[in-house]
């Protein structure tokens, strides 16, 4: 896994691009673009590998959520698959950030992903209401859910 901040990107259009993508479906969908841009801007880009874990179950989370940008993500609980994630704004660990528990399932790459890590913090600024919003409709889904 390669974390990097994205305040240390070099590409000043980084965060636009990401932006962008983000804005145009899923829970961001619609969203102000400059808005968007500010709430990635805080945050950092999480590359993945095949086969690595993002999150794993049990585990202490992190006060941050993910944000789908490119790839697919797996989660599975107790070794079942329980999902696959693959559009573009889909949000992981948000669960575990709202409820203030542990992780509830382990997240692994399948094939390269890329993923934006925000801090919950910056979702609690009023300025990114709807944003977190976005985030907390995703609790909401039920599409990628295996009955």
């Amino acid at each position: 896994m390669k974390r990097t901040k994205m305040s240390q990107i070099t590409d000043a259009a980084a965060a636009g691009r990401i932006a962008s993508q983000l804005a145009a479906s899923g829970p961001f969908a619609g969203l102000a673009i400059e808005t968007l841009t500010q709430v990635v801007q805080a945050g950092a880009l999480v590359e993945l590998a095949n086969g690595e874990a993002l999150v794993r179950e049990g585990e202490i989370a992190t006060p941050e959520v993910y944000l789908l940008i490119e790839g697919a993500l797996i989660v599975q609980s107790k070794g079942a698959q329980l999902a696959r994630l693959a559009r573009t704004g889909d949000v992981i660990g948000e669960t575990a950030v709202l409820l203030s528990s542990k992780r509830t399932a382990d997240v692994l790459a399948e094939g390269a992903v890329h993923v934006v890590a925000v801090p919950s913090q910056t979702l609690m600024q009023p300025e990114f209401a709807d944003v977190a919003a976005g985030v907390r409709s995703a609790m909401l889904r039920d599409d990628w859910v295996q009955y």
